[in-house]
């Protein structure tokens, strides 16, 4: 793949997951916040809907960018050094933000006894949206300090 259409899939992406990222937050933080999520089936489906928009987002922007005959592949070195790259920085960052907010949640709770149901929720549906934010940002720098999209 070019590093064009690299570029172009990347910012795709981004926007794509963070839409899908705000609308999971706004569904989430409506209607009671994590307490009141366990007990509410449409902010669930609203919750799902929002995830639904960035992976059937994200296929639509790797089908439009997919590689086409008459598209020469332009993979190199650097292409993969990018990826590699790119995938290692998502892993810190999304390995950090998993832990952090787990160590906050139970500090906040422990007198409490109990984790509300509906944080769960957001640590597991907030790890998809930040691993693919995360991922196609990183793309976007590293390949920029790489040399552009040219």
């Amino acid at each position: 793949m070019s590093r064009r259409w690299r570029w172009l899939r990347s910012w795709l992406a981004a926007v794509i997951w963070t839409l899908a990222g705000v609308g999971f937050s706004l569904t989430f933080f409506s209607g009671g916040g994590p307490e009141g999520l366990a007990s509410d089936s449409m902010r669930h489906l609203a919750g799902a809907g929002a995830l639904s928009f960035g992976f059937l987002g994200y296929w639509l922007a790797l089908w439009l960018t997919r590689q086409r005959q008459g598209r020469p592949p332009a993979v190199d070195e650097r292409d993969l050094q990018v990826s590699a790259r790119a995938n290692q920085a998502t892993l810190v960052v999304v390995l950090m933000v998993i832990f952090t907010f787990s160590i906050s949640l139970w500090t906040v709770y422990e007198s409490g006894g109990q984790v509300p149901v509906g944080w769960m929720w957001f640590l597991a549906y907030g790890s998809v949206i930040l691993a693919s934010v995360t991922s196609s940002v990183t793309t976007l720098i590293l390949d920029g300090r790489m040399g552009g999209h040219g």
